[in-house]
């Protein structure tokens, strides 16, 4: 079958799809491959296309009236992106690079506009997902605007848990290879003031850090620290 039929049935927007269906999806997308730390598309340029993870891991980045740049979104397979602008014409609202070797299904945005024009369950499910990402947003804006460094820092872990959190023998694991810059840019925060924060979890055994990603080791102690 079609490689980008395959990648398709993957993707939750177009899960409920027939292969006719999706074979159609298939002709207007183009499959592309990303070395790590590739800029896909910058903040403000016209929006020209939608995109697909097939695998890998997209950061989505702004910059703030300082300057300072701002963690937006951590993508990963089976993801859209981006999440706005299907019923406007408004430009990308951020960078979006990869931080991992990925592969992407892009489509051209007028093609994909069309296929919501004919598909009402395609444009119904994209709605879902923008609601869902108003949510996770609400709850970034939380994080941000909550408490002291050290709370930010423990919400902010609860919540990749939720997100991307997998279950490993007594602990869970966060597979996202994050800088603690990156880290500490999801809330606007100094990389001195979260290491900190990250190294005294540390000493209290709660989690460990290394380049492939974040193992928590007592989720309950952790949790119970937001109480």
């Amino acid at each position: 079958m079609n490689r980008k039929v395959e990648i398709l049935k993957r993707v939750p927007l177009f899960r409920d799809l027939n292969n006719e269906e999706l074979e159609k999806i298939a002709q207007i997308a183009t499959l592309k491959e990303y070395p790590k730390h590739s800029t896909i598309f910058m903040e403000a340029q016209p929006r020209t296309t939608v995109y697909f993870i097939e695998s890998g891991i997209i950061k989505v980045t702004k910059v703030d009236n300082q300057g300072n740049e701002q963690v937006i979104s951590i993508l990963q397979k089976g993801d859209m992106f981006p999440h706005v602008g299907f019923f406007d014409d408004s430009p990308y609202p951020g960078t979006a690079q990869t931080i991992q070797n990925s592969k992407l299904l892009a489509i051209p945005i007028h093609d994909f506009d069309r296929l919501l024009d004919s598909n009402p369950q395609i444009a119904k499910s994209v709605m879902k997902i923008m609601a869902v990402k108003i949510l996770q947003l609400q709850r970034r804006l939380q994080e941000v605007i909550s408490g002291d460094v050290y709370h930010k820092v423990v919400m902010t872990l609860l919540r990749l848990v939720d997100e991307y959190g997998v279950s490993k023998d007594e602990s869970i694991f966060i597979s996202l290879p994050l800088t603690h810059q990156d880290f500490a840019n999801m809330l606007g925060l100094s990389r001195e003031s979260v290491n900190r924060v990250l190294n005294q979890l540390k000493k209290e055994n709660l989690i460990d850090v290394s380049r492939k990603g974040i193992k928590i080791l007592d989720l309950k102690t952790l949790q119970a620290k937001l109480s």
